[in-house]
């Protein structure tokens, strides 16, 4: 058997593993709801364990994507069945290979961008949140009633504070203590600002509660700080630009000379010396991509 041979087959069963495997995710989901739905008026505690990553749902909620993680989990896993068979019908051995690699590494990359921006969203957020606790305990409240009047306030900005305050007050409520609660919340969070507030909060909840002027001036803290990151966001723009410019524009000059050129295209799907040198020039790009992506970031 010849190399590309060897490579569609081995492409064929592991799509077809993940296909399998995504189907039955689905249907012991079903099963799950069916059995919660059958028991819920004898057994209100029950519940059906769906074999899913334990890190998914922390992942989904960082990230504020309100999924439900069965369903998040069986798509990958029917996409990461489909794709390669899709590509492999459509161009081969290479272009399945490469739809792989694509379904692979996609929604990693997909995870770092919007827990990006759901970090950044709550970071603008946070300074009236503290505001909002500093009003709870300057009008004689409670830490914990102060954390569940700001999650109701934050309730009218994007959502993504909101629901991580909402998750420290249900901890609360369901015996936890305040500080475990904040913790938890920082370690699914670790961003600079939520680690600063979850630091003074813990602080003032184990000295016998947090002050209000103290949780004032953490506000302040993060509003200077924000107005410090947004100067030195924008004079980091063009070199940022130019660094997309430079990661992308080989991946476009392929794309546009296979298109073109059906011998490009050929060789580079359809021959071993041209997969290798596909893969190579693309894990090439991508590892200057991060390269360049770290010296042009902004330190928190």
């Amino acid at each position: 058997m010849t190399a590309p041979g060897l490579l569609a087959a081995v492409l064929v069963l592991a799509s077809a593993g993940c296909f399998r495997a995504a189907v039955g995710v689905r249907r012991r989901a079903a099963v799950a709801r069916r059995l919660l739905v059958a028991a819920a008026g004898r057994d209100r505690g029950a519940t059906a364990r769906v074999p899913v990553p334990e890190w998914l749902p922390d992942r989904l909620a960082a990230c504020d994507l309100r999924v439900d993680a069965r369903r998040a989990w069986a798509g990958w896993l029917a996409g990461l069945g489909l794709v390669p068979l899709g590509g492999l019908a459509a161009g081969g051995p290479g272009a399945a290979l490469v739809g792989a690699l694509v379904t692979v590494t996609a929604p990693v990359l997909g995870w770092r961008l919007l827990r990006h921006r759901a970090d950044a969203r709550v970071e603008a957020e946070l300074p009236a949140a503290m505001d909002a606790i500093a009003r709870g305990l300057r009008s004689g409240g409670s830490l914990r009633q102060a954390l569940a009047e700001a999650a109701r306030a934050s309730g009218r900005g994007t959502g993504a504070l909101s629901d991580d305050l909402a998750a420290v007050s249900r901890a609360c409520d369901h015996g936890a203590t305040v500080v475990a609660a904040l913790e938890h919340w920082s370690a699914r969070r670790p961003s600079p600002g939520v680690r600063l507030a979850v630091a003074a909060l813990c602080l003032g909840a184990e000295t016998g509660g947090a002050g209000a002027r103290a949780v004032d001036g953490v506000a302040a803290t993060l509003r200077g700080r924000l107005a410090g990151l947004a100067e030195a966001r924008a004079l980091a723009t063009q070199a940022r630009a130019s660094a997309v410019v430079i990661a992308v524009a080989p991946v476009a000059f392929c794309a546009l000379a296979s298109a073109t050129d059906d011998r490009t295209a050929s060789f580079l799907l359809g021959s071993p010396a041209g997969l290798v040198m596909l893969c190579t020039g693309l894990a090439l790009d991508a590892a200057g991509a991060m390269w360049m992506a770290r010296l042009t970031r902004v330190a928190p």
